[in-house]
């Protein structure tokens, strides 16, 4: 694991050190899903094979995982306009 400190700036941009970028070949027009839950932010670089993908087939684990979980379309709905509320 790599550990290093950077800050936001005004403009809520937040620049990865070098060290980090270099270790982990992180290059420029690299994207990133972007995970923020309580005090903490994860980046999960987003590969380019999974940037090919079609949407239904990045969709399909979440449809299979809400169908095991007995989650219904109404219920996800629901859920969606719930988080918009916030």
């Amino acid at each position: 694991m790599y550990i290093n400190v950077a800050k936001i700036s005004s403009k809520g941009q937040i620049v990865i050190p070098a060290e980090i970028r270099k270790a982990l070949n992180i290059k420029p027009e690299d994207r990133f899903l972007v995970f923020g839950k309580d005090d903490r932010i994860v980046f999960k670089k987003i590969s380019e094979e999974a940037l090919e993908k079609s949407f239904d087939e990045i969709a399909e684990p979440f449809r299979k995982r809400a169908e095991e979980l007995g989650l219904t379309r109404t219920d996800l709905e629901k859920a969606i306009r719930e988080v918009r509320k916030r």
